[in-house]
């Protein structure tokens, strides 16, 4: 007898949308790449090394311009571990989307080079196909020994790190949860909290402190609200107003406040995008202080 073919439901078209998606993506990803050469460079030496508005045009890293890092790779990843639980769930499947996600970063870590019992059973997909995703790129040590830890699915880091290797991967949990909740919601609301939950709980796979997982959500939930056309002043005002009500979040929402506070930089045009792109050299001097990730 031969299968029956599922049909899954789809979320209608929206042209606004699904380029809101490209443009997060791909500005993140070239942001990335942008920020590469100057990963683990000091502030003063990268303006002394490219000048004072410093790196503005790809550079030669590891082996090519424009070559992306683990941030990319494992955001990649994090975009295939919601896909396949939201696939899983519309099949009636009973795996739980944390669990999806660690798995997703399981075959990451396969990427590297590394191999772990978890992969016996999820060394697939497309994703884990592309040639050119088999590289690394200085991965986050917290990451990858949070991984190779892992003893079930289930489990969450046993660790104290609050580095940034979960926030820097979670956009997509945003831009899916936004897929599910519509264009044009309103404020924040039971899905909106979910991004936010969410991104706070694929950090907590590989950071256990709650600062590296607040911020994962502050992010998650941010990218949804702005994807849904929410302006970037009123989605932070309405993104900390949750962080506020969740448990131990002074140190996050001092560094939201921080970096409110200060003045915002000029944006980079890129011709490969042909919009603004403020995300490389900024977060690799911020990310240096932080190797550990």
């Amino acid at each position: 007898m031969s299968a029956v073919p599922v049909t899954l439901p789809r979320t209608p078209a929206d042209a606004t949308i699904g380029s809101r998606y490209r443009g997060c993506l791909l500005g993140g990803a070239v942001g990335d790449a942008l920020g590469a050469p100057v990963e683990f460079m000091r502030r003063a030496d990268i303006l002394r090394e490219f000048g004072r508005g410093g790196i503005r045009e790809f550079e030669p890293d590891y082996g090519r311009l424009g070559a992306i890092t683990d941030d990319t790779q494992m955001t990649l990843f994090t975009a295939e571990g919601v896909l396949r639980a939201h696939v899983a769930e519309r099949l009636g499947g009973e795996r739980q989307p944390r669990e999806a996600m660690a798995l997703a970063y399981q075959r990451w870590l396969f990427t590297q080079g590394q191999a772990h019992p978890l992969q016996a059973h999820c060394r697939d997909g497309w994703l884990l196909q592309q040639r050119d995703l088999h590289a690394q790129r200085a991965p986050g040590t917290t990451c990858l020994s949070g991984l190779r830890s892992m003893t079930a699915p289930a489990d969450l880091a046993r660790n104290d790190s609050k580095g940034c290797g979960g926030v820097m991967r979670v956009a997509p949990i945003g831009l899916f949860l936004t897929s599910l909740d519509g264009p044009g919601a309103g404020p924040p609301t039971a899905s909106f909290a979910a991004a936010f939950d969410f991104g706070c709980v694929a950090a907590a796979i590989t950071h256990g402190h709650p600062t590296g997982q607040l911020a994962s959500g502050f992010l998650a939930a941010l990218v949804m609200r702005i994807v849904q056309g929410t302006g970037l002043a009123d989605g932070i005002r309405e993104v900390t107003e949750l962080l506020r009500s969740r448990p131990s979040h002074q140190e996050t929402l001092a560094a939201v406040e921080l970096a409110t506070a200060s003045p915002p930089m000029a944006p980079i045009r890129s011709p490969l995008l042909s919009s603004s792109v403020a995300a490389g050299s900024p977060k690799r001097r911020w990310r240096s202080a932080s190797i550990a990730r």
